[in-house]
This record gives C-alpha cells, sequence and structure tokens, in this order.
C-alpha cells in the first residue's frame, strides 16, 4: 500500500512538471535552452531532460537546431479537439459578422474564476483598418467587454461592478481601453446548452462611433449561436 501510493505521488509530481514545461514554453516565443529551462523552473537537468525526452516523443515539444525547445504541432490536434462544435457553429456567424462590421470578432470562455481566455478569432477580410490579436489570448475576467458579458449573464451579486450591472441591464456590454489602449469591446453572452461552458461573442472596434451600429449585430449574432447549439444537442 505505502508503495502504490508513493508511486501514485510521484506519478502526480512527474505530470505536473510536464504541464509546467508546456506553459512555460508557451511563454517563451522564441525557445528556450535546456540550461535556460532548468533555470526558470528550478528543475534538475537530468530530470527535465528526461521530461523533455516524453514531450517530445508525444510531439507536444520540438527542439529546433540551435537546440532550443520550442511547442510543437501535436499541442494543436489536442487544441482542435476542444469545445470543436462550438467552434465549428460559431465560425461562419463570426465571419459574417466581422465582415458587417469590419471588426475582428471574437469567442471568449472562463478558463478560471478571474481569468477569460480568447478560443476563436475571426478577421475582418475588407476591412481599412481592425486590431489583430490571437487566439488564445488572456486577460482578466473583470477586464474587456468579453468578460464583463460573461459576468452579466450570472446571478446578480451585491457586489457587482458598475460595468457588469449596466451590460445586465443594457444587453451588451462596453468596455474601452481595458485590454487593449484604444480599442473598444462589444460583447453579448452567448445562452448555451448545459453541456457547453459559459461563452461571449464580442468584436473589437477601432472606431468609438461605431458601437451602436455594431451592438445590435453582435446580439443577432450572438442569438444565432445561441440558437445552432441548442439544435445541435
Amino acid at each position: 500500500m505505502e508503495d502504490s501510493r508513493a508511486a501514485s505521488v510521484a506519478g502526480a509530481q512527474t505530470l505536473d512538471r510536464g504541464i509546467r514545461i508546456l506553459w512555460h514554453l508557451a511563454r517563451s516565443p522564441h525557445g528556450e535552452t535546456l540550461t535556460e529551462m532548468a533555470q526558470s523552473l528550478d528543475v534538475n537537468r537530468n530530470t527535465l531532460h528526461r521530461l523533455l525526452e516524453a514531450l517530445t516523443a508525444h510531439n507536444l515539444v520540438r527542439r529546433t537546431e540551435d537546440k532550443r525547445f520550442h511547442l510543437a504541432y501535436g499541442l494543436v490536434e489536442l487544441a482542435s479537439a476542444v469545445d470543436s462544435d462550438l467552434r465549428g457553429l460559431a465560425y461562419p456567424i463570426m465571419a459574417g459578422l466581422a465582415n458587417a462590421v469590419d471588426a475582428t470578432a471574437n469567442l471568449m470562455v472562463p478558463i478560471s474564476d478571474t481569468e477569460v481566455q480568447a478560443v476563436l478569432v475571426v478577421e475582418p477580410r475588407m476591412a481599412a483598418a481592425h486590431i489583430a490579436f490571437r487566439s488564445g489570448q488572456r486577460h482578466p475576467i473583470d477586464s474587456g467587454s468579453g468578460g464583463l458579458a460573461i459576468l452579466a449573464g450570472r446571478p446578480a451579486r451585491d457586489d457587482d461592478a458598475p460595468e457588469v450591472v449596466e451590460a445586465r441591464e443594457r444587453g451588451y456590454a462596453v468596455s474601452t481601453g481595458q485590454v487593449i489602449p484604444g480599442i473598444i469591446g462589444v460583447s453579448v453572452r452567448v445562452e448555451t446548452p448545459p453541456t457547453v461552458p459559459e461563452v461571449s461573442l464580442g468584436v473589437s472596434l477601432v472606431d468609438p462611433g461605431a458601437v451602436e451600429r455594431a451592438a445590435p449585430q453582435v446580439v443577432k449574432a450572438a442569438q444565432e449561436l445561441s440558437g445552432q447549439l441548442f439544435a445541435s444537442r
């Protein structure tokens, strides 16, 4: 019994270290050498080398000719399976929205009590100017229209921020410069079936005067996505 419990703990530690390596490399766009990672993560070089070999074997990490380690494309395959129905249904709706309002559309989900993450980003095809950011970007849930819209969709609380209360009353959330300086976000919480996580649909505008024109279209797109999600379940 003692041996099996010890093995279980050791296995959990190994898994935890492997996950820490992946998150660390996700924040290192230029990769890192074995020595750099050992110092950053405070992990023994030999232990780290064995972990990297295992991650490389599963195509989660790759080593380039300059001996730097990077994330590998096996992660893309894993990520594509996450909420694939949600993203598949959302993409054409978001593409239509982005082109209609000449602004980048985004789909946000909460990943903790304090953060939201973009799981899909669609840029307009013909806009003269628009903001570009990557899928996977994270920010505090109470900063930016995407997180505010999600909070507004939850039951009211006494400590709700004024922006959340306003979004709940108005039917959509608006933020200015909270995530990207000068950029206005307009987002709506999407009503989802119980099997789908909380999600908001929004756009990132460069023109403050476009809010009134864009907001009804964001609301309409969120309602369309909601209808398709319920119909698919």
